[in-house]
């Protein structure tokens, strides 16, 4: 039955938009890491080229030759200097005149770098396989204490023995680093639930994520993003069998949902139909409003202060191409990552159809 819910489906979703974009095309580049800093736009292609478009103009002004090195994690520090980390260990410099790299750090080990934190104090932490790294220390943390879920992880001992464990590191699908210097890592195991670990790089120590009223065995997680109050958020959704989607926001180690998707469901549709399969989402801070991603386009709303959002604003729906979910009955979310650029124009890197840009009542598709 895996096996074949592990092929590899491809699922055109037509959508009819209020926005005006470019006719739906299937030879985009395959983005999977996204950064839009103050004046340009990065993206990795999956065989590792660098691609740069200035924000303005909206024009590429940087695509990387070849694939050597082979990219596999950006990021910038608190001066806003990029950065850009390899399959081999290497850390690179960006410079934004001419957009040439200097190495800037070669770690001990060839290890993949998956992802690059700068904390408050400009301090270096890269996701590994499999922990969390300072490679100017030398230090790693791989110790997470993981709630229930519906996946079973057992570790060897004594060389012939397994046993099951609820310490141990995943490598997580979406990060985020806020305010207080809190490294978050999201993973979604499809019809299985999620996990979320919490890294804390000033105390430098691994925190529980035991967070109240979170149920890991019913979390999907898609993306995890900050309010101006300091507000954690935590956007769930998946599509098995039927459409599921919520929105958490956690504040002292509680979430409170504000956002289900079953609230909008037609109450006479079946199981299979109905409800709103949630992506990725960003808050705004310019109009300080939650914006998200859905099966149904995307959609933006002020936060309540008690209760739940009850009449999210439709935006617009793009043209996408999904594909199959390996862990559940269902397709996978198209749209990755959401953001903003410093001119409030939205920003999202998809799976298939290459980065998205809208502005003005206007969709227009970079590649």
């Amino acid at each position: 039955m895996r096996n074949i819910i592990s092929s590899l489906i491809i699922v055109l979703f037509s959508f009819s938009s209020k926005a005006q974009s470019d006719s739906l095309k299937t030879d985009f580049p395959s983005f999977n890491k996204m950064l839009v800093g103050t004046e340009n736009i990065y993206a990795l292609e999956n065989d590792g080229k660098l691609s740069i478009w200035n924000t303005s103009s909206l024009e590429k002004v940087y695509n990387k030759p070849d694939t050597n090195p082979k990219y596999t994690s950006i990021g910038k520090d608190r001066n806003n200097t990029i950065f850009l980390g390899t399959e081999k260990g290497r850390i690179y410099k960006l410079n934004k005149n001419n957009f040439s790299t200097t190495l800037f750090l070669q770690l001990k080990k060839e290890l993949k770098i998956s992802s690059i934190f700068f904390n408050s104090q400009n301090e270096l932490f890269l996701i590994v396989p499999y922990a969390i790294y300072d490679p100017i220390k030398d230090k790693y943390w791989n110790d997470f204490k993981h709630e229930p879920n519906g996946m079973v992880v057992e570790k060897r001992f004594l060389f012939f023995f397994r046993k099951r464990v609820n310490t141990y590191f995943d490598m997580p699908q979406y990060t985020f680093i806020d305010s207080k210097d809190r490294i978050w890592m999201t993973k979604s195991w499809g019809e299985f639930g999620g996990s979320v670990q919490i890294f804390d790089t000033k105390k430098r120590k691994e925190l529980e994520a035991d967070i109240d009223s979170l149920d890991f065995g019913l979390l999907f997680p898609k993306s995890v993003f900050e309010d101006s109050k300091q507000n954690i958020y935590v956007t769930s959704g998946l599509q098995h069998f039927g459409n599921s989607g919520e929105i958490y926001k956690i504040e002292d180690n509680h979430a409170s949902l504000i956002y289900d998707s079953a609230d909008f469901k037609d109450k006479d549709e079946s199981t299979f139909g109905g409800g709103i399969f949630v992506g990725p989402g960003q808050y705004n801070e310019k109009e300080e409003k939650v914006y998200f991603a859905t099966t149904d386009g995307f959609y933006k709303s002020e936060i309540p202060k008690a209760n739940k959002i009850s009449n999210p604003e439709f935006i617009f729906k793009p043209d996408l191409i999904w594909e199959r979910e390996p862990l559940a009955i269902g397709i996978q979310m198209s749209i990755k990552q959401i953001d903003f650029t410093n001119e409030n124009k939205l920003v999202f890197l998809t799976s298939n159809n290459g980065i998205g840009i809208y502005s003005e009542g206007k969709l227009k598709m970079l590649e």
